[in-house]
Protein backbone atom coordinates (compact mmCIF):
# COMPACT_ATOMS: atom_id res chain seq x y z
CA UNK A 1 0.00 0.00 0.00
CA UNK A 2 1.17 3.01 -1.11
CA UNK A 3 0.93 6.53 1.19
CA UNK A 4 0.42 9.91 -0.63
CA UNK A 5 1.45 12.86 0.98
CA UNK A 6 -0.42 16.14 0.34
CA UNK A 7 0.89 19.70 0.88
CA UNK A 8 -0.52 21.35 4.01
CA UNK A 9 -2.86 24.05 3.73
CA UNK A 10 -0.89 26.36 5.08
CA UNK A 11 1.76 25.49 2.23
CA UNK A 12 -0.24 25.29 -0.35
CA UNK A 13 -1.42 29.44 0.73
CA UNK A 14 2.41 30.28 1.01
CA UNK A 15 3.20 28.99 -2.22
CA UNK A 16 0.24 30.82 -4.36
CA UNK A 17 1.29 34.09 -2.42
CA UNK A 18 4.80 33.85 -3.11
CA UNK A 19 3.87 33.16 -6.82
CA UNK A 20 1.80 35.76 -6.73
CA UNK A 21 4.30 38.14 -5.28
CA UNK A 22 7.28 37.42 -7.33
CA UNK A 23 5.21 37.24 -10.81
CA UNK A 24 3.95 41.04 -9.71
CA UNK A 25 7.60 41.89 -9.20
CA UNK A 26 8.90 40.52 -12.20
CA UNK A 27 6.59 42.59 -14.15
CA UNK A 28 6.68 45.52 -11.69
CA UNK A 29 10.47 45.42 -12.12
CA UNK A 30 10.56 44.53 -15.99
CA UNK A 31 8.24 47.21 -16.74
CA UNK A 32 9.75 49.74 -14.57
CA UNK A 33 13.08 49.20 -15.76
CA UNK A 34 11.35 49.83 -19.39
CA UNK A 35 10.10 52.78 -18.80
CA UNK A 36 12.48 54.16 -16.70
CA UNK A 37 15.23 53.35 -19.21
CA UNK A 38 13.59 54.20 -22.37
CA UNK A 39 13.83 57.79 -23.13
CA UNK A 40 14.23 61.07 -21.74
CA UNK A 41 14.52 62.47 -17.99
CA UNK A 42 12.09 61.46 -15.46
CA UNK A 43 10.83 63.52 -12.43
CA UNK A 44 12.38 62.22 -9.57
CA UNK A 45 8.81 61.76 -8.34
CA UNK A 46 8.36 59.45 -11.45
CA UNK A 47 11.14 57.67 -10.37
CA UNK A 48 10.72 57.33 -6.84
CA UNK A 49 7.45 56.00 -7.97
CA UNK A 50 8.37 53.17 -9.94
CA UNK A 51 11.26 52.41 -6.93
CA UNK A 52 8.02 51.71 -4.76
CA UNK A 53 6.27 49.44 -7.28
CA UNK A 54 9.40 47.30 -7.65
CA UNK A 55 9.79 47.49 -3.83
CA UNK A 56 5.96 46.35 -3.29
CA UNK A 57 6.10 42.92 -4.18
CA UNK A 58 9.36 42.30 -1.98
CA UNK A 59 7.83 43.26 0.85
CA UNK A 60 4.56 40.91 -0.50
CA UNK A 61 6.56 38.16 -0.26
CA UNK A 62 8.06 38.74 3.36
CA UNK A 63 4.86 39.15 4.65
CA UNK A 64 3.68 35.88 2.95
CA UNK A 65 6.82 34.27 4.73
CA UNK A 66 5.55 36.07 7.98
CA UNK A 67 1.75 34.33 7.31
CA UNK A 68 3.43 31.40 6.92
CA UNK A 69 4.36 31.40 10.56
CA UNK A 70 1.79 32.19 11.85
CA UNK A 71 -0.56 29.84 9.83
CA UNK A 72 1.59 26.84 10.21
CA UNK A 73 -0.59 24.58 12.23
CA UNK A 74 2.18 21.81 13.03
CA UNK A 75 4.08 23.46 16.27
CA UNK A 76 7.26 21.47 15.05
CA UNK A 77 7.47 22.86 11.51
CA UNK A 78 6.35 26.46 12.62
CA UNK A 79 9.61 25.94 15.17
CA UNK A 80 11.63 25.09 12.46
CA UNK A 81 10.28 27.60 10.22
CA UNK A 82 11.35 30.43 12.75
CA UNK A 83 15.07 29.00 13.79
CA UNK A 84 15.15 29.05 9.99
CA UNK A 85 13.76 32.81 10.05
CA UNK A 86 16.46 33.54 12.84
CA UNK A 87 19.27 32.12 11.00
CA UNK A 88 18.51 33.83 7.64
CA UNK A 89 18.47 36.97 10.01
CA UNK A 90 21.72 36.15 11.40
CA UNK A 91 23.84 35.33 8.69
CA UNK A 92 22.76 38.58 6.61
CA UNK A 93 23.46 41.14 9.36
CA UNK A 94 26.73 39.30 9.72
CA UNK A 95 27.27 39.60 5.81
CA UNK A 96 26.26 43.05 5.93
CA UNK A 97 28.10 44.27 9.09
CA UNK A 98 31.51 43.05 7.39
CA UNK A 99 30.48 44.39 4.18
CA UNK A 100 30.26 47.53 5.75
CA UNK A 101 33.17 47.32 7.56
CA UNK A 102 34.98 46.87 4.60
CA UNK A 103 33.43 50.03 2.87
CA UNK A 104 34.51 52.07 6.10
CA UNK A 105 38.38 50.73 5.75
CA UNK A 106 38.37 51.86 1.91
CA UNK A 107 38.23 48.38 1.09
CA UNK A 108 35.39 48.24 -1.20
CA UNK A 109 33.56 51.61 -2.75
CA UNK A 110 30.36 50.81 -1.96
CA UNK A 111 28.13 48.74 0.30
CA UNK A 112 25.57 46.23 0.20
CA UNK A 113 22.53 47.41 -2.07
CA UNK A 114 20.21 44.34 -2.03
CA UNK A 115 20.00 43.06 1.56
CA UNK A 116 16.59 41.57 0.51
CA UNK A 117 18.04 39.20 -1.69
CA UNK A 118 21.26 38.31 0.62
CA UNK A 119 18.42 37.57 3.19
CA UNK A 120 16.60 35.57 0.72
CA UNK A 121 19.18 33.82 -0.13
CA UNK A 122 20.40 32.91 3.61
CA UNK A 123 16.51 32.07 4.13
CA UNK A 124 17.11 29.61 1.40
CA UNK A 125 20.69 28.17 2.76
CA UNK A 126 19.21 27.78 5.94
CA UNK A 127 16.23 26.01 5.62
CA UNK A 128 18.65 22.38 5.24
CA UNK A 129 20.99 23.46 8.03
CA UNK A 130 17.96 24.19 10.89
CA UNK A 131 16.14 20.62 9.08
CA UNK A 132 19.57 18.76 9.70
CA UNK A 133 20.52 19.93 12.86
CA UNK A 134 16.68 19.07 13.73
Amino acid sequence: MTTHKTMPAYMRRYAARLLLFMGAYVAALTGSLIFANNGGDHAQGTLIGLALISAFPIIGVFWAIFRLLVEADDEYQRLLLIKQTLLATALTLAIVTVWQFLQVFDVIDTGPQWVGAVWFAMWGLAAPVVRWRA
